[in-house]
């Protein structure tokens, strides 16, 4: 689904707020996240509000509006005993109605694995919003990932913070479900609001949405991997199709077989734990290989990925699975939870 010009954006907006209702948002889909094979770090959190000063929050419906954006943010890290390693930084856009805390059992893995996640809980789009939450704040929120990000690389220079010296700040990834992938695209590949500190971006049941004064897919956008369940009920999979498409980035699509909007259990949620963790192995750690990403997305039955290079044709690539490989056997490690 494209949107182009005002009458477009306000017919997209309805019919997205119409297909996301309250009842679908998020609880105990989110609750069943599979864990991923490989873990080594026990995973430790802290909460953190961050004010952005420079941006106001609107009036919504009784609510008066404010001068600033608040954003409660979970933060998630690998826990060490002696600190010698920095991680990169993923900050995950949550979806409507949702917070941030609520993906806590879909990030933890991705922390075990060795990455620092910040998920923020947007000012007017989290089931708590004043004045009830509301789509129409979503065009704000890419700016909020941007000063979300801003704020972790300032924790990590602070002297005292548990994340002083913990993150790489050469290496940012962003994520995000449903309308935060909305939000994650915006920030990665919109050229209102793109962050060019960005390196890698994950699009989970995402849609283009238009963003005032921008243009998708303009200049150099970031490796992108896309993801959408074939029975989505809420947001088309045709939309991801449509992304695919369009961008120029390197990107790997990732189709879930029969998966509703929220697929983060079996037997959806292991292959995408395995699949978002060798991507962002692939282009923030440089560990990671194309072939392991396309080996990770593919499971007879359950999912299949799809992949192209910057410019080239779009082809579908059939991998046959390497069971012996130690990410299909290895029991995680114990990831415990601190704060």
């Amino acid at each position: 689904m494209k949107c182009k010009g005002v009458a477009a954006l306000l017919v997209c907006v309805a019919v997205v707020l119409w297909l996301l209702p309250a009842g679908e948002a998020m609880g105990s889909p989110l609750d069943m996240a599979a864990t991923s094979a490989g873990q080594t770090y026990r995973v430790a959190s802290l909460s953190e509000t961050f004010v952005d000063t420079s941006r106001a929050t609107p009036p919504n419906g009784t609510y008066p509006g404010s001068s600033e954006r608040i954003l409660p943010t979970l933060v998630l890290y690998p826990h060490q005993l002696e600190k010698h390693r920095r991680f990169p930084l993923i900050v995950f856009s949550h979806g409507f109605t949702a917070s941030g805390p609520l993906y806590a059992s879909v990030l933890s893995p991705w922390v075990a694995h060795g990455y620092v996640v910040a998920a923020p809980t947007f000012p007017l789009s989290s089931g708590g919003a004043p004045g009830g939450p509301t789509i129409s704040d979503y065009p704000n929120q890419p700016g909020d990932v941007s000063f979300v990000i801003t704020q972790m690389l300032r924790l990590d220079d602070t002297e005292g913070s548990p994340l002083h010296n913990l993150i790489d700040p050469q290496s940012i990834g962003v994520a995000g479900h449903s309308l935060g992938a909305i939000t994650t695209l915006g920030v990665a590949d919109n050229s209102c609001c793109k962050d060019h500190r960005i390196d890698a971006a994950v699009s989970i049941a995402g849609i283009e949405l238009p963003f005032p004064g921008g243009t998708f897919f303009s200049g150099h956008t970031a490796p992108l991997l896309l993801i959408h369940g074939t029975s989505d009920q809420t947001v088309p999979y045709a939309a991801s199709q449509m992304l695919f498409a369009d961008s120029r980035s390197p990107t790997f699509f990732l189709t879930l077989e029969g998966a509703p909007h929220t697929a983060f259990f079996d037997p959806w949620g292991p292959v995408i734990t395995r699949t978002v963790v060798a991507f962002f192995d692939r282009y923030l750690k440089h560990s990671s290989t194309v072939h392991l990403i396309l080996e990770s997305g593919t499971m007879s039955g359950v999912s299949s990925i799809q992949f192209r290079e910057a410019g080239s044709v779009v082809q579908p690539i059939s991998v046959r699975p390497d069971r012996s490989h130690p990410r299909y056997h290895s029991r995680p490690e114990r990831a415990g939870s601190s704060s």
